[in-house]
């Protein structure tokens, strides 16, 4: 194992996770176009070098979703939809400002 520091300032998790209608889950309520969307704004902006957006597998959360989370700032976001896409990048331009 090697171990290495991240080279992104923040990278952001949204769970796209469905259940098939057995119970609620993140994919349910995820608008296909989400995590495209989240991708080109941050490379429209030239933060690709240090915001990384990732889909991620269950983060336990099933019922407030779909989720969000940023990390390393611990920033937990629920029940995202696409007019959340302006608030979300001006969360992580606040990180790239920091």
């Amino acid at each position: 194992m090697k171990n290495q520091k991240t080279p992104y300032k923040a990278h952001l998790f949204l769970c796209v996770k469905t259940r098939g209608g057995e119970r609620k889950s993140c994919g349910d309520g995820v608008n296909p176009d989400l995590k495209p969307i989240l991708k080109d704004e941050v490379k429209k902006r030239g933060w690709k070098p240090f915001i990384r957006v990732s889909e991620s597998s269950c983060l336990g959360v099933c019922e407030a979703g779909p989720n969000i989370m940023i990390y390393p700032q611990q920033i937990w976001l629920s029940a995202v939809t696409l007019d959340d896409v302006p608030a979300i990048m001006a969360t992580l331009e606040e990180i790239i400002d920091a």
